[in-house]
């Protein structure tokens, strides 16, 4: 179930200097954020993996994971949210390869994605130009997003 690879590469990642600078070749630790309102979740269409999947992105110098995740959900979405106090640590982790973008001249490498779960308080606007839109359960079919929502349980999608 396992990939071994993937063990190997993100126990150099965490052994590395700055575990979540995009200098690291070899990947970087990432945060995102599960947003869920009137029994729908938030996903944003991922313009360069062309797949639909939660927002989130990488963590800056000094920033706290869930901080990211907050700023990543705002700047991709324009929702400001906040952390939901039942869950203050991920409800999921996921070790992922991104492919390599020539365009950033980054090659392949693994994202080591923290997931929170976040509460939406306002929705004044994006700051990127990124698809958003709000999907029930039903019309979900990433494994990962799938695999959160079960370890959330169903008392959020009341």
């Amino acid at each position: 179930m396992y990939n071994l690879d993937y063990i190997a590469r993100a126990n150099s990642i965490f052994r590395s200097h700055n575990p979540c600078s995009r200098e690291n070749a070899l990947g970087h630790i990432t945060a995102s954020g599960l947003v869920i309102r009137d029994g729908k979740v938030l996903l944003i269409y991922h313009p360069y993996i062309k797949a639909w999947f939660q927002p989130g992105g990488h963590i800056d110098v000094g920033e706290d994971p869930i901080d990211a995740a907050i700023r990543e959900v705002h700047e991709e979405t324009g929702f400001i949210c906040s952390p939901d106090p039942n869950y203050l640590d991920p409800i999921d982790i996921d070790v992922h390869e991104i492919p390599a973008n020539p365009k950033k001249r980054e090659g392949t490498h693994l994202h080591i994605d923290l997931l929170y779960h976040l509460i939406v308080k306002r929705e004044p606007g994006p700051a990127e130009n990124i698809e958003c839109d709000w999907f029930f359960v039903d019309q979900i079919q990433n494994e990962r997003i799938l695999r959160a929502l079960k370890n959330l349980g169903s008392q959020n999608f009341q």
